[in-house]
């Protein structure tokens, strides 16, 4: 992994986990705005809170390289529910918001399994062969 590709890497999983943290956090913290879409939307309000909390850990678990990927897939499952979500209640433009994220989160778990592989590859005992006699 390039240094570059490093530096691109922990950008984007600061700004996404930055974005799932406070997107989660409002709706835990039970917003009005956030309340009025989702009973626009037609869903209970226990989803929204239990959505908070999923966005919560899933913003937590990016950074933790054992449950990075499922973590992101979590995400994903969200994100694809924001894009119908928002494409049939409030408006199809408004739903590329939710799919840029998701891919700005694809990039990320892409570079961080690169990551991953490049660490254990480099952690690896090397083997000593020893001459036969």
């Amino acid at each position: 992994m390039t240094k570059t590709q490093k530096v691109c890497y922990y950008v984007m999983l600061t700004l996404i986990s930055v974005l799932f943290l406070f997107s989660g956090y409002s709706k835990v913290s039970g917003q009005v705005a956030v309340i009025q879409g989702f009973q626009a939307a037609h869903l209970p309000i226990w989803f929204m809170y239990f959505i908070g909390v999923c966005e919560i850990l899933g913003a937590i678990g990016l950074w933790l390289r054992k449950f990075q990927a499922w973590a992101a897939y979590g995400l994903f499952i969200i994100l694809a529910g924001a894009v119908v979500t928002t494409a049939m209640f409030v408006s199809v433009p408004e739903a590329l918001f939710p799919v840029i994220t998701a891919i700005i989160l694809g990039l990320v778990l892409w570079l961080g399994k690169k990551r991953s592989k490049i660490m254990s590859t480099a952690s690896a005992p090397t083997q000593i062969s020893t001459p036969t006699i």
